[in-house]
């Protein structure tokens, strides 16, 4: 899955922008985690990257 670049330039992202990334909702992209959609976490900061989220729609495409 390729997206403009431009308009996501950073490879880490917080969640919110993950969802619109990945055109879902952020309630969408929460129930990827438990399928294996892998989020760093520090204390309260989550993030997840462009390669985690592209490597997980690549798994769970038909």
């Amino acid at each position: 899955m390729q997206n403009n670049n431009k308009e996501f330039p950073n490879e880490w992202m917080d969640l919110k922008t993950a969802a619109a990334y990945l055109n879902i909702s952020y309630k969408t992209l929460m129930t990827f985690r438990p399928m294996g959609l892998e989020i760093a976490e520090i204390g309260r900061l989550r993030r997840v990257s462009k390669t985690a989220l592209d490597e997980f729609m690549r798994q769970n495409s038909f």
